[in-house]
């Protein structure tokens, strides 16, 4: 987690989920931090949480690779380490969500075992001690975690990698009644952040062989980008991975809020890069979604005020309901924090008068049928 030292992130090219290739390139991320043997000890028991949003196949790029999880349970289990993996999907069964995103034949061709969150402790925020955070019990049966993120665009916070991933340990219904209480932006990922310093992942990767470009994270398009991230400090890769996408920091709240916040890694100049530099992996015409269009983007840029840039996130797309895609399968009702979408047809309706654009809809349609509009559809 943050501190002190100089940030250092490794970046390096995988181009394909082949084994060999993934833990050529997965001992690479751990170098600086002097091998996997440095961090995992023998006897540890070490949580792998990967970016599990829904019961998604692999090929469709919304969470992290299987193969990449297999690799990790091996290298951590020649370490010495008992290896865990876990993650509390936004809507999907956690059982059923494993088992379709490939973990669970992942914990049988390894031994790792499926840690599935069901019990909450109440954590007092690092840096907000007003705000209490319910995550996972089960965190206090690991000695260690580590976070193996999926990167891909997002219509609230602009991406989502390590800092974000680490959401999925809050327990339950809590993420939910997060966006409720705190519908900004910006206020958000503080929230975000102050669950990734509580959550103390000791190392986070990203997966970015094949991202996630467009209508991210469940519908956007599977992009080959052959890239995997890893550092001890998940702010300081979140920032290599911004950059590398072409996102400039006001355009990923995470990364604006921990600047301001002053969380070690959030600067660029205090980060070095282990391998592939930023320009030589650049992304050219990636899309980077909803949040960086446009003029509303372009004013970002030049109003510095938290307050000023909270108003202009107010004028983000709303999300509406295309009937020719919709199944009616009532996954957007059950998971709307403020419980304003009605299904009195056949069809779900959405009150955009008390929308607050948290996107949890979108994020659990496995259909695709909720799509974005910078103007209420009615």
């Amino acid at each position: 987690m943050p501190g002190k030292s100089v940030p250092i992130v490794s970046v390096t090219a995988c181009s394909r989920y082949d084994y060999k290739d993934l833990k050529k390139a997965l001992n690479f991320l751990f170098e600086p931090a002097g091998g996997i043997n440095n961090l995992v000890s023998a006897g540890q028991k070490v949580l792998l949480k990967p970016n599990l949003l829904a019961a998604a196949h692999p090929s469709e790029a919304v969470t992290t690779h299987p193969m990449v999880i297999k690799v990790m349970a091996d290298l951590i289990r020649e370490a010495g380490g008992q290896v865990y993996i876990g993650d509390g999907p936004g809507s999907d069964e956690q059982e059923y969500a494993h088992r379709v995103a490939g973990y669970e034949k992942i914990c049988e061709e390894t031994g790792a075992k499926l840690l599935i969150f069901r019990e909450i402790i109440e954590s007092v925020a690092p840096n907000t001690p007003s705000l209490i955070l319910p995550l996972a019990a089960e965190l206090e049966q690991v000695d260690l975690v580590i976070n193996a993120a999926k990167f891909k665009t997002h219509p609230l916070t602009g991406m989502t990698a390590a800092v974000k991933n680490m959401y999925g340990v809050v327990a339950g219904k809590n993420k939910k009644r997060f966006h409720l209480e705190h519908p900004l932006p910006l206020d958000f990922s503080r929230v975000l952040i102050e669950v990734c310093l509580a959550a103390k992942p000791a190392f986070s990767i990203i997966d970015a062989v094949v991202a996630m470009e467009g209508l991210g994270p469940r519908r956007g398009k599977p992009r080959q980008v052959g890239l995997l991230l890893g550092s001890v400090n998940p702010f300081a890769l979140d920032h290599v991975m911004a950059e590398i996408a072409g996102f400039r920091t006001e355009q990923v709240t995470t990364l604006m809020v921990a600047e301001q916040m002053n969380i070690p890694g959030s600067k660029s100049e205090e980060i070095t890069v282990h391998g592939l530099n930023t320009d030589q992996c650049f992304l050219k015409n990636f899309d980077r979604g909803a949040l960086t269009e446009g003029r509303v983007n372009r004013l970002l840029t030049n109003l510095p005020l938290a307050w000023l840039r909270n108003m202009l996130y107010a004028r983000r797309p709303y999300p509406y309901i295309d009937q020719e895609f919709c199944t009616s399968c009532g996954e957007c009702l059950e998971n709307c924090p403020l419980q304003i979408i009605t299904a009195e047809g056949k069809i779900p309706e959405i009150d955009h008068y008390e929308c607050i654009r948290c996107y949890c809809c979108q994020e659990v349609c496995a259909s695709g049928a909720i799509k974005l509009s910078r103007n209420i559809i009615t």
